[in-house]
């Protein structure tokens, strides 16, 4: 006989929550087209969150940085911002965000 178990639905995002979780998919998957590895910690004491990109698996010293690291007040700010220091470092585009 099959449990029964309340069924979990989400209705309790509401459309700006969805639109930031779309956001972060994409942005997610630049950074995984571009071969680079993201560390993302949030800080819920102090309301802020820091992110950190690492070079992929395939690094082997090529002409990119090792890493970058940002904090912001969300998750997203912060990867943007690590995003954004990671190609000043490498002096051209390697991640390019929607």
């Amino acid at each position: 006989m099959a449990s029964r178990q309340p069924r979990v639905t989400l209705l309790d995002m509401t459309f700006a929550d969805e639109r930031v979780a779309a956001e972060m998919g994409r942005v997610l998957l630049a950074i995984y087209r571009a071969g680079l590895q993201l560390c993302v910690k949030p800080d819920a004491l102090n309301g802020r969150a820091e992110a950190r990109i690492l070079a992929g698996g395939g690094y082997s010293r090529r002409a990119l940085p090792k890493s970058s690291r940002a904090a912001g007040d969300s998750p997203l700010a912060a990867i943007y911002a690590a995003v954004e220091r990671y190609n000043e470092r490498a002096g051209a585009v390697v991640v390019k965000l929607p």
